[in-house]
């Protein structure tokens, strides 16, 4: 065990923000569903900061090349979040580490935490390494549970937070770039050349999550 994950182990209050601060996430992205509709005709860069998951950044980009958003403003609501959804992770999966190798997670952290799970993302961890951590942010991949299971499995600080911005970054240049490409596509070509290519992308996202799930 890490002196780091130790240290958190017996640091009650911290215990006790890192698990608020997860509900508190947990909250805001539920929230984002039906405030969306409202968000996204007047109030769009909100609406990234509550919720920059792939398919909004992904409408970020169309719009930006509509110039109905801008592109740093978009930029600078996704990082906050993209990066604390999984950072929250990482550090309840240092706190719950021993629950989560022995099977005995507590009940009210159930829902979160499931050990299956994390021991099988440990298993994918072990074998692919950091470029697990790095591509997992860009295919269409749990990156949280990514997060817990290096937390649970004492993959230290120095090692997963650099990576893990470094992926993060290029996942939301990912997204915001294709939707750039798509927003092209639609004036030049129209809708159905926008959803061809916007298929051929998410295609490509789940074939590399399937890649990078698979244990052999």
């Amino acid at each position: 065990m890490t002196s780091a994950s130790t240290a958190l182990q017996r640091n009650t209050p911290l215990k006790v923000a890192v698990r608020i601060l997860i509900l508190i996430r947990i909250a805001i992205s539920i929230a984002a569903f039906p405030l969306a509709p409202f968000l996204y005709r007047k109030h769009f860069v909100i609406l990234v900061l509550m919720r920059p998951t792939k398919d909004v950044l992904l409408a970020a980009g169309f719009l930006i090349h509509l110039h109905k958003v801008g592109l740093i403003p978009v930029v600078a609501a996704a990082v906050p979040l993209g990066l604390v959804g999984v950072w929250l992770p990482y550090f309840l999966g240092q706190i719950h580490g021993k629950e989560l190798r022995s099977g005995d997670v507590p009940r009210f952290a159930k829902r979160i935490l499931d050990p299956k799970r994390t021991k099988k993302m440990q298993k994918l961890l072990k074998r692919r390494g950091n470029a697990l951590i790095f591509l997992g942010r860009l295919a269409l991949f749990p990156s949280a549970l990514v997060g817990t299971a290096a937390g649970a499995g004492e993959v230290p600080g120095k090692e997963f937070f650099p990576v893990d911005i470094a992926g993060a970054l290029t996942s939301i240049a990912e997204a915001i770039g294709f939707g750039y490409v798509l927003g092209a596509a639609y004036k030049a070509a129209g809708p159905w050349l926008t959803g061809v290519a916007a298929g051929a992308g998410v295609a490509a996202a789940f074939i590399a999550a399937r890649f990078l799930r698979r244990e052999t």
